[in-house]
């Protein structure tokens, strides 16, 4: 057998995230995994991602289906990626109705798919979905209702779960076990109303969707990114709850661009140079980065550089100062000034700030670098937190035996 296929994001962080083992990147062919979210988490954005990488990474060979059962696909995927993703011919699009359907057209996809060739299977999202037992149940209700009876009260709602448990999710292994396909399954968040439960946020599929998948990926919006007051683009915190993985529940900041897609050098200069609060705010690192060193200015540092330079009285009598020494208002205030800036850079080495960075990155071809940077601190990072026991069994008695 070759070497088993990964289906890639784009971004080298979230790629290590899912990825779950060293030297691993992406989603592994043959399984299906499960993108969970808010409406503006950024799933269908993800999903085209991963979509678009496929397209440039695979050829000719690379077939895909956008199973949109909600009919609220509206991306222009021609200007971002070069390519449509949804067939501009209204007939030739994909729209499950109910989840019997959507398994049909899983299945059909697959066993379509010639041995030379690769697939992605989108569905969204599993909440659009109804069950041919509720539909058939909605049809009796209206047909009673007409008649002015009511139907009688039972399990409604509960044959699409117990046919996604006892029959979607275990036929669905088994129809792409060993393909080279990925099948994405999308779900809605939805608040739970099981008191018993510890988990705040449900979706369709349930704990049967948490056995059968190999991944389980949350996304959360952290914050918006905007510019003149206007959103451009969001921070997204991703999460794996659940990974067939030697490195489960792994995470990260991530950012999309609405006109651009997923920025993944930008998250990359994210992770090399920490430029993220827990909350997924920049911090002051993002003002004054040096490429070339390790990014991290603390405030002490940034006291001595006044002192230094004898800039701190000028600094406490400037409107940057508000009653105590902050490295935000230190960067604004060295900033303000193109003298204090050469100081600075005369001091620490020439600095630019997360945009600049970005742009010098991509002007001097150094997307490479800068993912391989970021791969080595995630590795660095797992490494320092690694299990080093010594093993708790010997292969010495069998090869003597």
């Amino acid at each position: 057998m070759g070497e088993k296929l990964y289906f890639q994001t784009g971004c080298k962080l979230l790629d290590l995230v899912v990825g779950g083992a060293k030297n691993v990147y992406g989603f592994p062919a043959g399984k299906f995994i499960n993108i969970v979210g808010d409406k503006s988490a950024g799933k269908t954005f993800l999903s085209n991602e991963i979509i678009a990488w496929a397209y440039h990474n695979l050829g000719k060979n690379f077939k895909w289906v956008y199973d949109d059962c909600e009919s609220g696909y509206s991306f222009d995927t021609e200007a971002m990626y070069g390519f449509e993703i949804m067939p501009i011919n209204l007939e030739d699009r994909v729209h499950s109705q109910t989840v019997e359907e959507a398994f049909c057209n899983i299945s059909d996809f697959a066993r379509s798919l010639k041995k030379e060739q690769f697939g992605i299977y989108v569905l969204d999202s599993l909440d659009g979905l109804t069950s041919a037992e509720q539909d058939d149940r909605a049809e009796q209700r209206l047909k009673l209702h007409e008649e002015g009876k009511e139907l009688e009260k039972g399990t409604y709602g509960m044959g699409k779960q117990k046919y996604l448990s006892q029959e979607f999710f275990p036929q669905l292994c088994s129809v792409i076990e060993n393909k080279n396909i990925l099948v994405i399954i999308i779900s809605q968040i939805r608040e739970n109303v099981d008191m018993f439960s510890f988990e705040k946020y449900s979706r369709s599929g349930g704990k049967a969707m948490d056995f059968y998948a190999h991944t389980v990926l949350w996304l959360a919006t952290a914050k918006k990114i905007e510019k003149k007051e206007t959103a451009v683009g969001v921070v997204v915190k991703a999460k794996t709850t659940k990974s067939k993985t030697p490195r489960p529940f792994r995470d990260c900041f991530f950012s999309f661009l609405y006109d651009y897609g997923l920025d993944g050098i930008g998250t990359s200069v994210d992770y090399v140079f920490d430029l993220r609060t827990p909350k997924g705010e920049l911090n002051t690192k993002a003002k004054a980065i040096d490429y070339n060193g390790d990014g991290k200015l603390n405030l002490n540092q940034l006291k001595n550089f006044l002192e230094e330079y004898e800039l701190a009285e000028k600094y406490e009598n400037s409107k940057h100062f508000d009653g105590k020494y902050d490295a935000d208002t230190i960067f604004e205030f060295i900033q303000s000034k193109k003298d204090y800036r050469q100081k600075f850079n005369e001091k620490f080495g020439s600095t630019m700030n997360r945009d600049e960075l970005i742009a010098y990155i991509e002007q001097n071809n150094l997307e490479e670098e800068i993912n391989a940077r970021a791969e080595a601190k995630w590795e660095e990072f797992e490494e320092s937190i690694k299990t080093n026991r010594k093993k708790k069994y010997s292969s010495q008695l069998r090869s003597e035996a």
